[in-house]
């Protein structure tokens, strides 16, 4: 499809701002701590490996979901030298964040690689 692309965006910031309008609207029913990023990471992964079987043949999650073992034992690692423990809560969030900036990253670069592959 030419304007899959497209599609993905508009299916992104269409996430994006229902979630923010819902988590405004009703906050009681939205966590305190999620933003709606944290959800849009879900439909990002999926992103990853469409973007990543059309540019490169193959999909690219094992190499994200690997990336993220690995960001989860560095993570472990640290939190237990500079805490000394592992708070479960903090754990998580702090893992959901960083794979968030690596899912996005990732994003990204192979949304750029698709435009210059094959829009423009």
């Amino acid at each position: 499809m030419k304007f899959e692309w497209l599609i993905q965006l508009v299916i992104i910031i269409i996430i994006w701002v229902i979630l923010h309008f819902w988590k405004k609207k009703f906050p009681h029913f939205f966590l305190k701590r999620i933003y709606p990023i944290d959800v849009v990471i879900i439909y990002l992964i999926y992103c990853i490996h469409w973007l990543s079987t059309a540019i490169l043949a193959t999909s690219l999650l094992p190499e994200v979901f690997f990336a993220a073992a690995l960001l989860g034992i560095g993570l472990t690692i640290f939190l237990a030298i500079t805490k000394g423990e592992i708070i479960y809560p903090l754990f998580w969030l702090r893992f959901w964040r960083l794979f968030g900036i690596l899912v996005t990253i990732s994003y990204v670069i192979l949304f750029g690689e698709y435009l210059l592959k094959f829009v423009f």
